[in-house]
């Protein structure tokens, strides 16, 4: 009860020093700046990991699809024709004899920007090209796989 009658006349009391408790204009805005900037930085980071981790997640997809290639070349002698593409580890190509796919799943043929990867064979080594970040095949930045085909050059 005491304690009850001492908070209210606590409450009642106005509060010293109230003036000078808040903050100045002048360090609002210096203190807002800062944070915008300290927020702009990260941002600006942030953006940077997410290209670079579906980069990442390209080279990641191509060495799947290469091992679902090697598992067609087993059964079919070669790798799929740049005319069957691969789609020919989804559906049996006409002229596949042995065909036991499916290889792989057809969510696979495309790359973490949504476009589906190029893919250039001539039977005894292929090559697969993601057109990157900007989705055009053909300038800096995209990805192939592999970096040096192996068993020869690269269709």
């Amino acid at each position: 009860m005491k304690l009850l009658r001492s908070l209210k006349l606590m409450l009642k009391r106005p509060f010293k020093g109230a003036a000078q408790a808040g903050m100045s204009l002048i360090e609002i805005i210096i203190v807002v700046a800062l944070m915008g900037t300290l927020m702009a930085y990260l941002v600006r980071n942030l953006i940077g990991q997410q290209e670079e981790a579906k980069k990442d997640q390209t080279k990641l997809g191509m060495g799947v699809l290469e091992q679902s290639l090697q598992l067609y070349r087993v059964h079919n002698s070669r790798y799929p024709s740049t005319e069957q593409g691969l789609e020919a580890m989804i559906t049996a190509p006409a002229d596949a004899k042995t065909w036991r796919g499916p290889y792989t799943e057809s969510n696979k043929l495309n790359d973490p920007w949504g476009n589906k990867f190029q893919y250039e064979s001539d039977g005894r080594v292929f090559k697969i090209i993601s057109g990157g970040p900007d989705g055009t095949i053909g300038n800096a930045d995209d990805i192939v796989y592999p970096d040096q085909p192996a068993g020869g050059t690269a269709p």
